[in-house]
């Protein structure tokens, strides 16, 4: 019984320390946020973040990160980051500058799309 134990214990000790070294080798981006207007308040995970954003904030890259802006008198705006794997097995987040536009309460935003219109030729006989 008492040899069970100790390889019980011995196995909750190794798998917590092999969780704690795969945290620890986790990789990191620095990510740029720039808003505009440079008042509003940005949240990173829930955090705010403090001072400039633009220098930009260290986060992991094998998980998902929510930045989330709001200012009084504006629409607040989500943006999730979202890790993505290279052809090397390489994680990164995209994109490494995120630039957030806030509008004002009430104002609509608008999309502007340029296509190109395909031709089709007319074939004889139909």
């Amino acid at each position: 019984m008492l040899l069970r134990v100790r390889k019980a214990l011995r196995l909750s000790v190794a798998l917590l320390a092999g969780a704690v070294f795969a945290g620890c080798l986790a990789s990191t981006q620095r990510v740029s946020i720039q808003c505009v207007p440079e008042e509003v308040k940005v949240y990173v995970d829930g955090q705010l973040l403090e001072g400039a954003a633009a220098d930009g904030v260290v986060l992991r890259t094998d998980e998902p990160h929510k930045i989330f802006v709001k200012g009084e008198g504006y629409e607040p705006v989500l943006v999730v980051l979202e890790p993505v794997v290279d052809a090397e097995g390489n994680e990164s987040l995209g994109p490494e500058e995120v630039c957030i536009e806030v509008v004002p309460v009430g104002m609509q935003r608008t999309l502007e799309i340029e296509m190109e219109r395909d031709v089709l030729e007319e074939k004889p006989g139909r």
